[in-house]
């Protein structure tokens, strides 16, 4: 199991965020592609490679939340590809190997007592353009060496995007990130959805859920921190600390190490 931190809003350089992740002797950064100190045309390879080999510090991708590679515009569809193509390429010249994306649930309308998504409605088109994106996407992730990890993000257990899930377990390098925050804020309701994917499970995004917010500092609220720490040493994951402030990453990074130690 490696530890890692995300890119903090907080901070407006990469300097800063290689820092605190030195300072805290976490063993990657993942670099968080909605931020534009983060983009590829802001961020040089040669430079990463420098932090890489100067701090013995690695990293991972978040690919932007906006991605939505189903999309029924071609137009939209087609840019939102060629841009996870574009982040793919820069991060095999950096050797970065793992990429984290949200499988996007796409419009809903709002009815007088429910709630209707458009993929749900139609939902053999969604389908049909999920599967023609990722067959391009796969394939080019495999061609780089590139583990690209799709996320709960409270979603999961909706069913058409279980679905959608079962439908690209066909694929070989079909991955996954158990992000154990948004399943907490949902119930634990993606629970048994990520166990039955188990093996596909490559990353986990790791930070607690008070009742209210998620995003909160390990040991915080009621996520079972060590069991998931426990799942994520058995399969070897990077675990990112996805807590969302510089001091409640001390804080959690403080309470891990207290709590492994017996402390």
């Amino acid at each position: 199991m490696k530890l890692g931190m995300p890119s903090l809003i907080e901070f407006k350089s990469l300097e800063q965020n290689v820092r605190l992740c030195h300072e805290l002797n976490l063993d990657f950064i993942e670099l968080n592609m909605n931020l534009p100190i983060c983009m590829p045309e802001n961020l040089d390879v040669k430079a990463l490679r420098k932090i890489k080999k100067e701090y013995g510090i690695q990293f991972t991708v978040h690919l932007p939340e906006e991605l939505d590679v189903s999309s029924f515009h071609p137009s939209i569809r087609k840019g939102h590809l060629e841009r996870c193509k574009e982040i793919m390429e820069w991060a095999s010249l950096a050797d970065i190997r793992t990429l984290n994306m949200h499988l996007n649930n796409g419009i809903y309308f709002t009815l007088p007592h429910q709630k209707v998504w458009i993929n749900e409605q139609y939902q053999t088109e969604f389908k049909q353009m999920l599967y023609q994106s990722y067959e391009k996407i796969y394939s080019f992730a495999e061609s780089k060496e590139i583990d690209l990890c799709i996320e709960n993000t409270g979603n999961f257990h909706i069913p058409f995007i279980t679905s959608a899930l079962e439908m690209l377990e066909s694929f070989e390098n079909f991955c996954l990130t158990w992000d154990v925050g948004h399943d907490a804020k949902a119930n634990y309701e993606e629970e048994a959805i990520m166990m039955k994917f188990e093996k596909n499970i490559k990353h986990m995004h790791l930070h607690d859920y008070n009742g209210k917010s998620d995003h909160q500092a390990l040991y915080s609220g009621i996520v079972p921190i060590n069991e998931r720490l426990h799942f994520a040493t058995k399969h070897n994951l990077k675990v990112v600390i996805e807590v969302k402030t510089s001091e409640s990453l001390k804080e959690s990074v403080k309470q891990i190490r207290s709590k492994q130690m017996g402390g």
